[in-house]
């Protein structure tokens, strides 16, 4: 039965070779059937046709895993996890950030700064990426440009601090904006400790937030605790 539906996906994705819907689908369908060795060129087709089709980096890595292609995998769920989280999929987002977590992976990759999946916009010019900000200017930690400064302490804390001083109002009004959709997608309850940790964890890798920022807050929870 597994081999008659991979035929029909195959007559249907040679019929429609641009249409990522039917070479997705032929990838689904080799991986179900244990084949990922063909998936593999299927599936990386569909992310040449089209980037942002999200669920195909998840995929993909299932099949370069399988196939023992372990840092293909990686590399895989890496442009997966930046390409999701650029087009607000934050469950596959979250699904590739906890396959590279379980494989002890790093969330980038030079791959990933090399094709820009992080950033659409122009390049700075070179009369600002050499020079210091002004008052009113920060080099943001997140785009690494010159941008406005915050009008506003969103935390009245530490962390709203160094946004203050490493974010700038551009980025924020970016995670102001994405902020809607995690809530939205993955429904998140804030106020649920677990879902407000998550929807933290998100906003922490949107921003570029160091990690250091927060070892005081979770030090003070496990005294809680």
């Amino acid at each position: 039965m597994n081999n008659e539906l991979i035929e029909q996906y195959r007559e249907l994705a040679k019929e429609n070779p641009d249409d990522d819907l039917s070479q997705f689908a032929l990838g689904q369908a080799l991986i179900n059937a244990d084949r990922p060795a063909e998936a593999v060129p299927v599936l990386r087709h569909v992310t040449r046709i089209n980037p942002k089709y999200t669920k195909a980096y998840i995929l993909l890595g299932r099949a370069l895993e399988a196939d023992g292609d372990e840092e293909g995998a990686i590399e895989a769920w890496q442009l997966g996890y930046h390409a999701s989280n650029k087009q607000g999929t934050l469950m596959n987002a979250q699904e590739a950030k906890q396959l590279l977590e379980a494989r002890n992976a790093p969330l980038t990759s030079e791959v990933v700064e090399l094709l820009g999946l992080d950033d659409d916009e122009a390049a700075e010019s070179e009369e600002d990426a050499n020079r210091e900000p002004d008052e009113d200017e920060v080099r943001c930690i997140r785009s690494g440009r010159i941008g406005k400064r915050m009008r506003f302490d969103p935390f009245d804390d530490q962390i709203g601090a160094f946004i203050m001083e490493r974010v700038s109002q551009e980025s924020w009004e970016g995670w102001m904006e994405m902020s809607i959709k995690v809530i939205n997608e993955l429904r998140l309850d804030l106020g649920d400790h677990n879902h407000q940790a998550l929807y933290e964890q998100h906003m922490r890798d949107y921003l570029k937030l160091p990690d250091s920022l927060f070892e005081s807050d979770s030090d003070s929870d496990s005294d809680q605790s």
